[in-house]
């Protein structure tokens, strides 16, 4: 990229995103890059950890109607949604947007009770 061929406004988008990712950096680290390019790409995020013995179809299913009745996500594919298993859930599953979750194990029912 050479800077003398950007006009005034390209500049000013360009350090715009500049100062954005130095201050994502500096405060969150690397977790600081994923949402930098998450906004730049404009590429929500879907994440389903799950216990091991569901069945992965199920599973998809389940969180395809979650992110359509809670984060108003319609026309999600399978290929979108990055499965986890976790034996720490305890049969069920967690489902992630972003930085949104949806805890839906046993173990958030068990820890509840625990209190």
């Amino acid at each position: 990229m050479n800077l003398d061929n950007l006009n005034q406004q390209e500049l000013k988008n360009l350090l715009k995103n500049l100062s954005l990712y130095k201050k994502l950096t500096s405060q969150i680290w690397n977790r600081g890059r994923e949402i930098f390019s998450q906004i730049k790409e404009w590429k929500n995020k879907f994440v389903v950890e799950f216990f091991p013995n569901i069945e992965k179809k199920f599973v998809l299913d389940e969180a395809k109607k979650v992110y359509e009745d809670v984060f108003n996500q319609k026309k999600i594919n399978d290929e979108e949604i990055f499965l986890i298993e976790n034996e720490k859930i305890l049969w069920w599953m967690k489902i992630f947007f972003n930085d949104d979750v949806v805890d839906m194990s046993f173990l958030k029912i068990q820890n509840l009770i625990k209190k």
